[in-house]
């Protein structure tokens, strides 16, 4: 074969490589894990957690389908699509807000309500989860303080404020892309299920919901002025803010740069 004709058969070979590699690249914020269906124990006891609040008490069982989880925070590149297509609306903008921030594309969406999340999840194919299903995605069948185990939060493991004192965000002062702690993922591989935003889940918030909650698939009461977010945040700078059973209330039609979500299927 000509050496030239082999020449440009390496170099469109190469181009494919490249553009499938960078495709491969661009879908990977999409991706999910599964979560097996099965039994674990929710909420806390003040035995094992001292900081179990009376919102998170008792601690029961609950048996959960097989579902699968975003691995990360739906993040701007992702939402963008839905606004584009028409099936999400533009989000805040300033006070925190980062709509509007160059290089923004890998960042959590924040100022996010509750209906526009909802709202990205459908256009996805997917839901937002329940409480149940979120808890279990961060603990499994443990009642580990963290996703990662029971040792202290810490900034290589979340996006939190830092505890050393300086700035939120672990001294960055602002959010940072998904997934860039892996070494507080959750035992099935999810990422910044503590700290980075609060996320919103399917369910209407009551703080004593689990005294009368469902052993199997519960998906939190019939109706109520807020819904439940889980997770804590990067202005988070005490530890019990960040455990995977802290429960936090907040407004159906609000937005906060401290809160966006990911979605379940």
């Amino acid at each position: 074969m000509n050496t030239i004709i082999k020449q440009v058969l390496l170099l469109i070979a190469g181009i494919g490589l490249s553009v499938s590699v960078l495709a491969a690249n661009a879908t990977n914020d999409a991706a999910m894990v599964t979560v097996p269906a099965g039994q674990f124990w929710m909420g806390c006891e003040k035995s094992i957690d001292p900081d179990c609040h009376a919102t998170e008490r008792p601690a029961h069982a609950v048996w959960v389908r097989k579902f699968k989880i975003d691995k990360y925070e739906v993040n701007y590149r992702r939402f963008e699509e839905c606004i584009e297509a028409g099936d999400c609306e533009p989000l805040g903008i300033g006070g925190g807000c980062n709509f509007g921030w160059e290089g923004r594309e890998q960042l959590p969406v924040n100022c996010v309500t509750w209906k526009n999340a909802d709202n990205f999840c459908k256009y996805d194919g997917k839901r937002l989860p329940t409480e149940a299903e979120w808890e279990k995605a961060a603990r499994a069948n443990t009642f580990s303080l963290y996703p990662w185990g029971n040792s202290a939060p810490s900034c290589d493991k979340a996006v939190i404020d830092n505890p050393n004192g300086g700035n939120l965000g672990c001294g960055k002062g602002v959010p940072h892309d998904v997934g860039s702690k892996p070494k507080g993922a959750s035992p099935y591989g999810a990422m910044d299920m503590a700290g980075s935003m609060w996320e919103w889940t399917a369910d209407w918030y009551d703080p004593f919901y689990y005294n009368y909650s469902s052993y199997s698939n519960p998906k939190g009461p019939k109706q109520g002025e807020y819904k439940t977010a889980r997770g804590g945040d990067l202005y988070a700078r005490k530890a019990a803010e960040l455990r995977t059973v802290t429960r936090f209330p907040y407004a159906y039609g609000n937005y906060s740069p401290a809160v966006g979500f990911r979605c379940a299927m």
